[in-house]
């Protein structure tokens, strides 16, 4: 019987192993590399676009998720998510959007085609920033010009999260090193490790989940819509447009000025389509155009 009990004993523990063995293979299996992001330019301006695929994505924010970030984030509070409710599930068309925010040089080849006044830029900036100090107004004039539109709030939410539901570009985690910020210790965050913009393209690990740099942090961003905070109580759940008519335009990502709070996918800010004196608000392009081959 001793002799049995051994055996069997034996046998358990090759069984244990054998299985701990297929876990820890499991475990260490390589994750599938992501698609590859598709690109292409736009002529006008020479900038590179990537493209957002039709179909649903997860928008805004639920009553549950916000309770969960509230208990999990010392300091968070759950008004700060006031316009972000209810999440809901919004279908879209496929698109293009700018890969990064429009440049200072870009800008400037616009004002140079059409005669319009460049604003006046930081001493910090240069051709390879993001333009700042931009109207909304501006910022549709460029668009027009370079044959582009600004994106939709809903269509820059999806192409800032993809269709996960995540908080931030990169995925749920938080991590001040992979955009441009300012950190929850009230000290200068990000790799690049200055309080102004970075030059568009700095922060690679910034990136969506279909390409697009510097949707957390660096320059806020002007999108198409009016701003209203009931807005998604009865929004429409596909290719929605915004409010018809308001006082204020959305602006989407956070700065450089931003900590975590502010840097989430789906934070709304607003202000008066003619401000043109904030040295953290830019602008990107949307483009609507066939899918690439």
């Amino acid at each position: 019987m001793t002799r049995i009990l051994r055996i069997l004993f034996a046998l358990a523990a090759l069984a244990a192993l054998i299985a701990g063995g297929v876990r820890a293979g499991l475990a260490q299996a390589p994750a599938p590399d992501k698609p590859p992001v598709k690109t292409r330019t736009n002529p006008k301006d020479g900038a590179t676009m990537v493209w957002v695929p039709a179909g649903p994505f997860i928008m805004g924010m639920s009553d549950e998720r916000i309770a969960a970030l509230v208990k999990a984030r010392q300091g968070w509070k759950a008004e700060w998510f006031f316009g972000e409710r209810p999440a809901r599930t919004v279908t879209l068309n496929g698109f293009w959007i700018y890969q990064h925010e429009v440049t200072v040089a870009q800008f400037r080849k616009f004002c140079a085609a059409t005669k319009a006044k460049m604003p006046a830029q930081p001493k910090w900036s240069g051709d390879a920033y993001p333009v700042v100090n931009v109207s909304w107004d501006a910022a549709v004039a460029y668009a027009k010009w370079a044959g582009a539109r600004l994106p939709t709030e809903a269509e820059w939410e999806k192409a800032a999260r993809g269709d996960d539901g995540r908080i931030f570009p990169w995925g749920d985690a938080w991590d001040e090193e992979r955009c441009n910020n300012w950190s929850d210790r009230q000290q200068v965050g990000g790799g690049y490790q200055s309080m102004k913009a970075a030059p568009v393209g700095s922060y690679p690990q910034s990136a969506s989940p279909y390409g697009a740099h510097d949707m957390a942090g660096n320059v806020w961003e002007w999108v198409q819509d009016w701003y209203d905070p009931d807005y998604y109580d009865d929004a429409p759940d596909k290719n929605p447009t915004g409010p018809t008519f308001g006082e204020m335009r959305v602006l989407r990502g956070g700065s450089w000025g931003s900590s975590s709070k502010s840097l989430r996918t789906t934070t709304r800010n607003a202000e008066a389509p003619d401000l043109t004196y904030h040295d953290d608000g830019g602008f990107r392009c949307a483009v609507t155009a066939p899918a690439p081959r």
